[in-house]
């Protein structure tokens, strides 16, 4: 995780020097691709507007596994980690404070929707005492236009992120939202993470292959140090991917030390038989499990990472193993939640599946087997 922080100004591009600067007499809505640094420059706004002298801010993570890797890079700038925290503790903290409670449900949508009711009477009491100098928002593509108004009310300021391709559930219109609320725009068009390989699978799940705006043509990735590998591996169980997975991981481990390795997982189904079958490998000391609604915290001293893909939002990893990829299909977004999955590997991307994948993810591997034709040089026709 520690490649993962800017640690000098000089690792920063124009673009992204000038975001974190941004005159802050009014909100500012970041959008960019995978990999163009939008977290990592959430947090030094953050740390630029603490040394300018503004201290009531707050960091919103969507997701817990997100809002642990954002609390790690706390260490390298000049404000407390508590300031960050997920979007729901945030929620629960200030009805607590205002002495409002919420009913148990069993379903996520049920709370959330429950939680954005209250919020909103809440703001409309218009406490001072609820209003923070400048909310700082990650990942504001997976909330709804009538949730982020909520979220901006308890702001002076709002500074968001968020790319609407990675949106991942069934609450959309959040950025257009923070537009029309007046947010000034600052699109960061190029990236860095995404080896070119990953690159082209994720254009061709997007069906944007060789488009100018896809995220071939926008990569900055330095593909001389690290060339990037695609592999696709089918007719497996879970079982058996996790046993096909395991000498590759050790492999990697070895040829990336320090660096952070993906198993990723559709469902929390999938993610416990993952889970279970590494834990009774010879890899097992390696081994971290991030699940959603469970606290554990980030220890790079255990590289190997399995997560849901909805819970590896917002993370990166040298290499990605993206397990029972054929499950995807089954999810409402599943473009999305297959365009997210992919984009978080830096150099390695290796999807295992038993059935069917879904077309695009295979129009996205086909691309990577297809090499760019040459263009000739006219002279060389005529010798």
């Amino acid at each position: 995780m520690e490649a993962s922080w800017w640690k000098d100004l000089g690792q920063l591009d124009e673009d992204q020097t000038k975001v974190i600067s941004l005159g802050d007499n009014i909100d500012h809505l970041v959008i960019g691709p995978p990999g163009c640094g939008k977290t990592n420059l959430l947090l030094l706004r953050a740390a630029y507007l603490h040394k300018k002298g503004t201290k009531n801010i707050k960091v919103l993570a969507f997701g817990r596994v997100l809002k642990e890797f954002i609390s790690s890079g706390t260490a390298h700038y000049p404000f407390a980690p508590d300031k960050v925290q997920t979007f729901m503790r945030w929620a629960y903290e200030v009805l607590a404070a205002n002495g409002v409670s919420l009913e148990e449900e069993d379903e996520f949508d049920k709370i959330r929707d429950a939680m954005f009711a209250r919020l909103a009477e809440i703001a409309a009491e218009g406490k001072s005492e609820n209003i923070y100098d400048v909310i700082l928002l990650d990942e504001a593509q997976d909330y709804s236009a009538e949730e982020v108004e909520i979220v901006r009310s308890f702001g002076e300021r709002i500074f968001a992120v968020g790319d609407n391709n990675q949106a991942i559930t069934n609450k959309t219109g959040a950025l257009e939202k923070l537009e029309a609320l007046g947010s000034k725009k600052s699109p960061l068009r190029h990236h860095y993470r995404n080896g070119i390989k990953i690159c082209r699978v994720a254009d061709g799940i997007k069906n944007i292959l060789e488009h100018p705006d896809g995220m071939e043509t926008t990569s900055n990735y330095d593909e001389g140090t690290y060339p990037s590998t695609v592999e696709a591996i089918g007719g497996l169980s879970i079982e058996e991917q996790v046993k096909e997975a395991l000498p590759r991981i050790k492999t990697q481990l070895q040829a990336y030390p320090g660096e952070m390795i993906g198993v990723l997982c559709p469902r929390g189904k999938d993610l416990k038989a993952v889970a279970a079958t590494l834990f009774a490998s010879n890899l097992a000391n390696e081994v971290q499990v991030q699940r959603a609604g469970e606290y554990t915290s980030m220890d790079e001293s255990f590289p190997i990472v399995v997560s849901t893909v909805q819970g590896a939002k917002g993370l990166e990893f040298r290499a990605v193993h993206l397990m029972a990829a054929d499950k995807l299909k089954n999810f409402a977004k599943q473009r999305n939640l297959t365009y997210t999955a992919v984009t978080r590997a830096k150099t390695t991307l290796v999807v295992y599946h038993d059935t069917a994948l879904a077309g695009y993810l295979e129009k996205g591997l086909r691309a990577c087997e297809i090499v760019k034709p040459v263009e000739p040089d006219l002279k060389d026709l005529f010798k």
